[in-house]
């Protein structure tokens, strides 16, 4: 069977920073990045956000 699950954007936060504990001993904290895009055509141009990506600081193993 098909769900269709919302994440809100704290729980992406928390799924990213899990994902480059298990890389790196250390993780900050994570900033998601959105925009909003115009799309559509002519009299349906509307703005959408965009996901762009997150960022965080690290700290590498030595």
């Amino acid at each position: 069977m098909k769900m269709q699950v919302t994440l809100s954007p704290e729980e992406v936060k928390q799924i990213i920073k899990n994902h480059l504990e298990k890389k790196f001993g250390n993780v900050g904290e994570v900033t998601l990045e959105v925009d909003r895009e115009l799309r559509g055509h002519y009299t349906n141009e509307h703005y959408e956000t965009v996901f762009k990506g997150a960022k965080c600081e690290v700290e590498a193993a030595e």
